[in-house]
């Protein structure tokens, strides 16, 4: 089955969206994941997801040939007021033409309001055709078994998970091997993100698809074997930084245009290599 291969605008932080569009076009990348993650990263901030802003995101990418099946939509979906800001969200994607909304569950404790909340954001995104896709992320959703029992506990059609292979690694500590566990998730994983860190004396950083911890070729095969045709994004975080496993931060220097954009362009072949 033919497989949607998109690049998250997170690669850019410190760039604007519209650079952002312009670098993954010229490389010729046909899909893109705006990225807004609460609190850390925000391409789209939270006045953005109106439907004025959706329509000027169709457009910019219209006129750069890219299209946008995933968006990264990360909030804590466990508060009072978490409902009509998700719905917000999904609408923004439905308008985008985006498939799949990208989050995370919400925090460890706030079980009780996710619960209270799921069941309204989940039809919403059933009726609107969109699919919410839950991080694996040290919260709600945390590792393994937890996770498969997790989404089967939701037990709705627009629910599933997003699997990232970088999260899997840094919240275990380095114990999860992210190919073995993206292998057991693969009945409830709906998009994968891939990303691999390399470590040095202890320091975390990001970088390109095949030159870090993940066996690519490892999980290409999972990917080919038990998840045919489902989508992958990769996420480049070039200034977050974390030593020995702590809080992850960013580096105040903004990495130069010419430098994200080879790291890109070496994992997408890379990417492609093993996916052939």
């Amino acid at each position: 089955m033919d497989r949607i291969v998109s690049v998250s605008t997170m690669a850019f932080d410190g760039h604007s969206l519209e650079t952002a569009l312009d670098e993954l076009a010229a490389l010729g990348v046909t899909h893109v994941e705006p990225a807004s993650v609460d609190k850390v990263f925000q391409h789209l901030v939270e006045e953005d997801f109106c439907d004025r802003r959706a329509a000027w995101l169709r457009a910019e990418l219209l006129a750069r040939g890219l299209s946008c099946l995933s968006l990264s939509a990360h909030m804590d979906l466990t508060q009072p007021d978490s409902v009509d800001r998700f719905h917000r969200r999904l609408e923004f994607a439905r308008n985008i033409g985006a498939r799949c909304v990208n989050s995370i569950a919400g925090p460890t404790g706030k079980l009780e309001g996710f619960r209270k909340n799921i069941p309204a954001i989940a039809d919403r995104a059933r009726d609107l055709g969109v699919m919410i896709a839950l991080e694996n992320h040290g919260d709600l959703l945390d590792r393994e078994q937890q996770v498969l029992d997790f989404i089967r506990e939701v037990n709705h059609p627009a629910i599933r998970v997003n699997y990232d292979t970088g999260n899997a690694w840094y919240y275990s500590k380095g114990a999860i091997n992210p190919v073995e566990e993206l292998a057991l998730l693969a009945p409830v994983v709906a998009h994968v993100h891939l990303k691999t860190p390399q470590v040095d004396d202890g320091m975390l950083r990001w970088v390109a698809l095949g030159e870090g911890i993940l066996d690519l070729p490892a999980a290409a095969r999972v990917l080919k074997e038990r998840l045919p045709g489902v989508p992958v994004s990769y996420e480049l975080s070039p200034r977050q930084r974390s030593r020995d496993f702590e809080p992850r931060w960013r580096m105040p220097e903004v990495p130069p245009l010419a430098e994200i954009r080879a790291t890109i362009s070496r994992s997408l072949r890379a990417l492609q290599r093993v996916l052939a």
